[in-house]
């Protein structure tokens, strides 16, 4: 190799920067080899490139209803006991103040989600939503003629 550099620096003196020039190119140009003799598109090797994805051990927020408490909530029909538990919900933060809805409706047995589901279905039926504020009327003012159930 010193040989053919002589020739070149004692022919032209710029070849030989030229060379060295070219040669490095050339290295720079060829692709990278992977440290094992793994071929480039299999799993041990992507597992060490790339670390794998973390799971992390908490539920969502938005994790689904079990299924018992789906069927209740699907049906168009509001059950009486679920009608009756939203109002007592209702009537404990009248005689409470200090109660947030989710420790009224937590005294019920029911969490937020499930309480506003529910309101959602009562506010979207005219008959049942009269029932309700009759009903929340009279536990505030018993003597009021308008909470009457006529």
């Amino acid at each position: 190799m010193n040989r053919i550099f002589e020739r070149l620096t004692a022919a032209r003196p710029g070849a030989t920067t030229a060379m060295i020039a070219i040669t490095c190119a050339v290295f720079a140009m060829l692709p990278a080899a992977p440290a094992s003799a793994a071929p480039t598109g299999s799993r041990e090797l992507d597992s060490r490139v790339q670390p794998p994805a973390l799971q992390l051990a908490a539920e969502p927020e938005t994790a689904p209803a079990p299924a018992a408490e789906t069927d209740d909530e699907d049906d168009k029909d509001v059950p009486t006991s679920k009608v009756d538990k939203y109002i007592a919900v209702y009537e404990s933060m009248q005689k409470d103040h200090n109660l947030t809805v989710d420790q009224a409706a937590s005294k019920q047995g029911l969490t937020v989600d499930q309480f506003r589901s529910l309101e959602n279905k009562i506010e979207a039926d005219d008959t049942l939503r009269e029932r309700v504020r009759k009903a929340l009327r009279h536990a505030a003012n018993p003597n009021d003629k308008d909470s009457s159930d006529d």
